[in-house]
């Protein structure tokens, strides 16, 4: 068995195909319309570092390829086809040298020896090979449809391959565009499947939810994408339990792992779409705290469009800072060392320009007498710490929207 790609040499795309060196700026609207030209060829397009190459014979979708498919992912694939005994594997076809760590990138001929290897070794049987190939012929085009923009090469000439897999492109092109509708219904807080959702909050087995509860027991660092193969579920049905707990602040998401950093994130609603609602307002929120902690915090739960933030770490310098800032909203502690919240909030309510901002007191104290002398002060609101995403962006919605 063979998938081995010979590359022909890169020359100029013939007729009205784009030319041999353009930018990318539409990538299911490029694939239809090589497929419709019944090319022979390569699409070869670059972003971030990042390479994909999209094969095609007479217009047919023969083979798609991402050079961030690595070794240290093939793990994820394999167990998609009931093959869950790679590391044993991997360690045999180091000592064949079929595989090196220190190139963990797969060429798109990989297959070739590789999995002709696991083939007569027992390991996998053809149409599991066949299912793997096609898993990750999709897995770089849904990413290459991510794309917003790239360096392209039409690398033109017919293809040899004794494993075609002749995708379907116009079926698996609406699939990959009606999960990206979903995927953006869950912007901004979700950009990616290989984001790593953490709980910030203690889950509760009697008041949390149950698919919660199921859920903290895998949120380990595995990201959104591992979860879903663990629990044999689509990665959007994952996305889509977890969203109202990353609204709510229970949940956080981390970065994905350093291998997947350069991928493309799914791309935002069109300028069009966009262009239909009206901008929203940028709002300006002070936070004034002693602690860089919680001002770091305060910001990471804060970092929306519509959210303009300024930290201020001095309690001293903070009256003449807000005064030529003139925020919206000024969330301020209580304790801080030379001048307490308290006097400060009530300085800056003998201010006309800052008399009528809502002030938030944000503090560990929760004790009635604590409340009634912020609000003598003139605080606004009392938001306890330690707070929440949640209760966080509940306090400042109430006064900003």
């Amino acid at each position: 068995m063979s998938v081995a790609m010979v590359v022909p040499e890169i020359m100029p795309f013939k007729d009205d195909l784009p030319p041999n060196s353009s930018s990318l700026s539409n990538p299911a609207q490029t694939l239809r319309h090589v497929s419709k030209k019944h090319a022979d060829g390569c699409l070869q397009v670059l972003n971030n570092e990042v390479t994909w190459r999209i094969y095609f014979r007479n217009g047919k979708l023969q083979y798609a390829y991402s050079s961030f498919q690595s070794l240290s992912i093939l793990d994820y694939h394999f167990r998609c086809v009931g093959f869950n005994d790679f590391s044993t594997a991997s360690r045999s076809l180091s000592q064949a040298g079929l595989m090196s760590r220190s190139n963990d990138c797969l060429e798109p001929d990989f297959a070739n020896p590789l999995l002709t290897w696991l083939l007569n070794h027992g390991y996998l049987n053809v149409p599991q090979i066949t299912q793997l190939l096609e898993n990750l012929a999709k897995e770089a085009i849904e990413t290459f449809l991510w794309l917003i923009e790239g360096h392209c090469q039409w690398i033109q000439g017919e293809l040899s391959s004794s494993q075609d897999l002749n995708l379907e492109l116009e079926d698996m092109l609406n699939i990959f565009q009606d999960r990206i509708r979903v995927w953006q219904s869950f912007e901004p807080l979700i950009k990616s499947p290989h984001q790593r959702p953490y709980l910030f909050s203690h889950i509760s087995e009697n008041t949390s939810s149950p698919d919660l509860v199921k859920l903290s027991r895998l949120l380990r660092g595995m990201s959104i994408r591992q979860l879903a193969l663990a629990l044999n579920q689509d990665e959007l049905k994952i996305a889509k339990v977890l969203y109202p707990y990353i609204q709510r602040g229970d949940v956080c998401l981390r970065d994905p792992q350093k291998s997947y950093i350069k991928l493309p994130v799914i791309p935002q609603l069109s300028q069009s779409v966009q262009s239909q609602t009206p901008p929203a307002k940028t709002f300006r929120i002070a936070c004034v705290d002693d602690s860089p902690t919680i001002l770091d915090e305060m910001n990471r739960f804060l970092s929306h469009d519509e959210y303009d933030v300024t930290k201020i770490d001095d309690p001293v310098k903070a009256a003449s800072l807000l005064f030529r800032l003139k925020p919206d909203l000024i969330l301020m502690d209580i304790t801080m060392p030379e001048i307490s919240g308290y006097k400060l909030c009530g300085l800056l309510r003998n201010s006309v320009a800052l008399r009528e901002v809502p002030i938030v007191m944000v503090t560990g104290r929760s004790g009635l007498i604590d409340k009634a002398r912020a609000k003598a002060a003139g605080a606004t609101d009392y938001l306890v710490k330690p707070f929440t995403r949640g209760s966080l962006l509940a306090v400042v919605e109430k006064y900003l929207r």
